[in-house]
């Protein structure tokens, strides 16, 4: 059998929508914490050293300072373990959608996480507290549990298979603290920033519910002289990507997994990093990590990349890397980098036509064909303008 991968799962926030209550949070927080077989015993051994070393953070989070994390969150960069969340923003969920209550909201959250998970991941052994004191991990567990498949050995390639690890499972609810102090504005904190930069190379995705690209507008400033066309560009991008993950969510081929989790971290680095560019190898990175592959770069930008683009999607790309654009001057960006190659490769072209045009006397031309009549137009302009 493979390196199994297991998925270290916890929760955050509460299932009330009285919101004019202060103790109740805008937002609840899923966060899978996925480990390797391979690193499962060693990674337990530095949490029990670093959570020892730091218990007097973990035991009364209410009585301190937040910057107190900060040394906490450098011991454990290191470690080899990967974050996947979903944030759901409970002040979005429209009155009309029915799942304004307990009952009907977990129902939602456990169908929702379960169709992502499934669609991620072939192979994931899911890992709860085992004292199921949340209603949400409760039924999530139930939930799979009964669609799980065990094999001849009794092992479900999905599902629960009992592992427990209480080091893991505290993992997981300290990250989901820690990204609530972003997201729940019952526990903003100021040193959010310094806290994501420190984990940010150990997240694998952050899903945003519901899907609104307004999402990714909050705490945006539109104040530059030439942006009034900002807004307008962020929402298409957005609301292209949803559409295109929309339409292909349900889809088994490993190129169209691929583009979808290559979608979900630009969606996640336009919410967190809206002005900055993600560099190749970076993304490549979170791809590898996710579905435990070799790409390179060649297949990432001719199957991924190109194949987004072809589908309409907007996505900017410079010497920095790529990222949902979020102004006009990302589309510049996209323009001039595609200019640097598109133009000398026409004129190449160009001289190409003519040396032979001239060596035949006009008799022979290699864009004569029918293939090439865009190319013929685009150099007989260029040659008419001069």
């Amino acid at each position: 059998m493979e390196d199994i991968q297991y998925a270290f799962i916890d929760e955050f926030g509460d299932y009330r929508f009285d919101f004019d209550k202060n103790d109740v949070s805008s937002h609840f927080m899923i966060v899978s914490i996925h480990v390797k077989d391979s690193n499962k015993d060693m990674l337990e051994h530095e949490l029990e050293r670093i959570f020892e070393k730091s218990s007097y953070i973990l035991q009364d989070r209410t009585k301190q300072d937040d910057a107190q994390f900060i040394p906490l969150l450098n011991d454990l960069k290191a470690l080899p373990f990967s974050v996947y969340a979903y944030v759901i923003d409970k002040r979005k969920i429209r009155e009309n959608s029915g799942i304004m209550h307990q009952t009907p909201f977990i129902k939602y959250l456990k169908r929702l996480v379960f169709d992502d998970l499934r669609q991620s991941f072939e192979q994931l052994d899911l890992v709860v507290d085992h004292q199921e004191r949340k209603p949400f991990l409760r039924e999530f567990k139930n939930y799979i549990t009964a669609r799980s498949i065990p094999d001849l050995f009794n092992y479900s390639t999905f599902g629960f298979n009992q592992v427990q690890s209480e080091r893991l499972i505290q993992l997981a609810n300290l990250i989901a603290v820690i990204l609530a102090k972003g997201y729940d504005t019952t526990q903003l904190s100021d040193h959010y920033r310094s806290f994501f930069k420190i984990i940010k190379p150990k997240i694998a995705a952050i899903n945003l519910f519901p899907l609104d690209y307004k999402n990714f507008l909050f705490d945006y400033k539109f104040d530059q002289q030439d942006s009034r066309y900002d807004a307008v560009i962020i929402q298409q991008a957005v609301n292209l990507a949803f559409k295109y993950m929309e339409k292909h969510q349900k889809s088994e081929e490993d190129e169209e997994k691929l583009r979808m989790d290559f979608l979900k971290f630009l969606l996640f680095n336009l919410k967190e990093n809206p002005l900055e560019y993600v560099y190749t190898q970076e993304i490549l990175d979170n791809l590898n990590a996710i579905r435990d592959v070799n790409i390179s770069q060649h297949y990432f930008r001719s199957s991924i990349v190109s194949k987004l683009r072809d589908s309409g999607l907007l996505i900017a790309s410079s010497s920095k890397g790529y990222k949902l654009p979020a102004s006009l001057n990302d589309l510049y960006d996209f323009v001039n980098l595609s200019s640097l190659t598109i133009y000398p490769m026409i004129q190449r072209i160009a001289k190409c036509r003519e040396q032979i045009l001239q060596a035949t006397n006009k008799e022979i031309d290699i864009l004569e064909q029918k293939e090439y009549e865009y190319l013929k137009r685009i150099i007989d302009l260029k040659t008419m303008k001069i």
